[in-house]
């Protein structure tokens, strides 16, 4: 993707998080949280923490499907901060564990969503 995605303008003020955490994929979101020191992430988690509710809320407005741009893009970044909440909920003291199956050898899991019969 070249350039920066594009936010919704009451969420303007989270382009610089979007740049880098705006995630579009379970992967990426996954390497990110193993690769990303735990005070790098409880910034990121702070800053999204006070937002979520209120971005969960102008979400709900769309069907995944027929999703605005702007509004994937929201989408991806509170789906980051679901999926890398959990170190920093849990108190654990790095993401990395030592002894964690190897990303590099981890297949996400893929499915399809059919429409209502």
């Amino acid at each position: 993707m070249t350039g920066p995605r594009p936010l919704p303008p009451q969420f303007a003020d989270l382009a610089p998080l979007a740049a880098e955490w705006a995630l579009p994929s379970e992967e990426a979101r996954l390497a990110k949280l193993v690769r990303t020191p735990l005070a790098e992430l409880k910034l990121f988690y702070d800053a999204m923490f006070a937002r979520a509710e209120e971005m969960k809320r102008y979400l709900s407005g769309f069907p995944l499907d027929a999703m605005p741009e702007d509004a994937a893009t929201l989408l991806d970044l509170l789906l980051t901060f679901v999926e890398t909440a959990h170190p920093i909920e849990l108190g654990w003291s790095e993401t990395d564990i030592d002894d964690a199956f190897a990303l590099d050898r981890m297949t996400i899991g893929r499915f399809t969503v059919y429409p209502p019969a």
